[in-house]
């Protein structure tokens, strides 16, 4: 049955002194509800349409189905039955892992296949007059995008010390401003690690640290080689708060945005209910509205790829499975070149040459690797560019993990072959040490590069050298924490190096798009889902990877405990 209206009684009339408050947050509160009107309004349609897609023509209501072409009722099942709750909005109790572990950990953003209805709905019942109008709305809106970015803005006038949130007042969008955010982000967590990693190192300093186990004093006693036996157990306290940080730093960035977003609703509502400028930042819960710079965009439009042979498939599975065989080909031939390159250097320049050469090799392959990595996701014939960039950043991040991981396990292999009185974790320090002077030494040749050897009226491309595409710089700096957390193991007090690192790459990195880059499209995204899961899948190498994982730095395997010059363990 149609369910009654309410009368609605009359509003008491408020006293003189609270007319002008009681008018605010009445504005407020109907705002409030006009708001969730129009969410609920959108769900309604959204679900009718997916009943009237899925159902037959002429069936029963009580099956839930439509009827001459109306919707079911979308508070019943198939059964007949009463379901207020749309399926997919059920949560299994049967499930050992609670739905919001599953998504803190980024764990649902990363595997879930939004685009698979759509992509359904579009090859459902093809039509020629349709997709040569959607190509046409494609062309355009790309078109008009790159018109924008190319000649409506002109970056003379952009500070280089703007902050994040001022970057909108550019037309950069949420997705730009969240970058930054992020990056100092990361800079405030390489400031805790930095304070967790002085609670061994200042007891190292206490006690006496053997100087014979490092380099001198600067950065010698920054080496857990250094730190003598007295000390272990607070190095076991760094590094247990260490892993903690880690696996909470996914989640924690999560609940960083989602606080930022709620604070900018409330200020918004605060700003409309007191007659003020409303000067807020718009979220993907409510559109792409508000300021005049945010321009409404077909999202749709612009992430479909269009081919010249048009495909009914939505990717090329010859082309995935190319790509897992190339990067485990890759792996294994970067194992093999470093157990030799670790042999010769070692025999002909000591452990510091050996680990010189592995570190310019390590960036080497890396930068290679990101090359023949656009090859390989073109040849997988992806049908949106949001799984396009999604599978070029999976493979580019896990082949660096994965292969972080071969070269140190070839390392240790080979040390283990010719063992001398010195201990391994000086060398393991050194390397970690390079590892990341290297990374921001690629950093700054890629901004040279593309300064000097590339054309700045060159035609656009999407995945061009000077697009600012924030997919991949996301990836550097996950990367980068990723060794950030295993040099922590033999290095605790490396943290402070990351922060000058991050704080380097975010100073390259606003040069790069302020005065080198082509402006990018704006757009609303913050990647908090996504890199939730690339922080969880980061901190599981750092704690079990063999044989650098914490499990077996604490333990001192690997002939680590039995060599007298491992000081800590003795």
């Amino acid at each position: 049955p149609a369910r009654q209206p309410q009368t609605a009684l009359p509003p008491t009339p408020p006293r003189p002194q609270e007319a002008g408050r009681m008018d605010a947050q009445q504005l407020a509160e109907q705002q409030a509800r006009a708001m969730a009107q129009q969410h609920r309004q959108d769900n309604a349609v959204h679900v009718a349409a997916a009943m009237a897609n899925a159902g037959s023509a002429q069936t029963s209501p009580m099956a839930g189905q439509p009827v001459n072409g109306n919707p079911a009722h979308p508070m019943r099942g198939t059964d007949g039955k009463q379901n207020p709750v749309p399926a997919h909005h059920h949560q299994n109790k049967s499930s050992i892992v609670p739905q919001s572990l599953i998504g803190a950990l980024g764990i649902h953003a990363m595997f879930s296949d939004p685009k698979k209805e759509e992509w359904e709905a579009r090859h459902r019942a093809p039509s020629k007059a349709k997709t040569k109008t959607e190509m046409k709305r494609a062309g355009t809106v790309d078109k008009k995008i790159d018109e924008e970015a190319a000649d409506e803005h002109s970056w003379g006038g952009v500070s280089l010390w703007v902050d994040p949130e001022g970057m909108l007042d550019h037309g950069l969008g949420q997705g730009v401003m969240w970058y930054f955010k992020f990056n100092r982000f990361i800079i405030g967590y390489n400031i805790l690690l930095t304070a967790v990693a002085a609670i061994s190192w200042l007891s190292s300093v206490g006690v006496g640290p053997k100087l014979q186990g490092g380099t001198g004093v600067f950065p010698g006693t920054f080496y857990l080689s250094t730190y003598p036996s007295d000390v272990y157990p607070a190095y076991v306290i760094s590094v247990t708060l260490m892993l903690i940080a880690t696996f909470c730093l996914g989640p924690g960035y999560r609940l960083y945005v989602e606080n930022y977003m709620t604070k900018q609703r409330k200020a918004r509502d605060e700003a409309a209910a007191g007659g003020q400028d409303i000067n807020w930042v718009e979220d993907e819960y409510e559109g792409r509205y508000g300021r005049d710079q945010f321009d409404f965009v077909d999202d749709e439009a612009i992430d479909h790829i269009e081919y010249d042979v048009p495909r009914s498939t939505r990717y090329s599975p010859t082309g995935v499975a190319l790509s897992a065989v190339c990067m485990a080909v890759i792996l294994v031939l970067s194992g093999v070149i470093t157990f030799y390159m670790q042999r010769a250097t070692r025999q002909a320049g000591g452990n510091v040459a050996a680990s010189v050469s592995i570190a310019i090799f390590v960036a080497l392959i890396g930068a290679t690797w990101e090359y023949i990595c656009g090859i390989l996701t073109r040849l997988e014939y992806w049908a949106y560019w949001s799984d396009y960039w999604k599978s070029t950043c999976v493979k580019v991040l896990l082949f660096k993990i994965l292969n972080i991981f071969a070269v140190f396990l070839s390392k240790r292999i080979e040390f283990q072959d010719d063992v001398d009185d010195e201990c391994q974790l000086q060398s393991l320090a050194d390397q970690f040490l390079l590892l990341i002077a290297f990374n921001s030494l690629a950093t700054i040749g890629n901004l040279l590069f593309v300064i000097c050897c590339t054309d700045k009226h060159a035609e656009r491309t999407h995945d061009g050298w000077r697009e600012f595409i924030l997919s991949y710089e996301y990836v550097e700096l996950v990367y980068r924490q990723y060794i950030l957390g295993l040099g922590f193991l033999v290095m605790p007090m490396i943290a402070i190096f990351g922060v000058a690192a991050n704080l380097l790459e975010y100073s390259l990195d606003k040069y790069r798009l302020l005065r080198v880059c082509n402006k990018p499209g704006a757009t609303s995204s913050s990647f908090r889902g996504i890199l939730a899961f690339y922080f969880f899948l980061s901190a599981l190498f750092i704690f079990v990877s063999f044989p650098n994982g914490a499990v077996f730095i604490l333990a001192g395997s690997f002939g680590l405990a039995s060599n007298d010059q491992c000081f800590v363990y003795q």
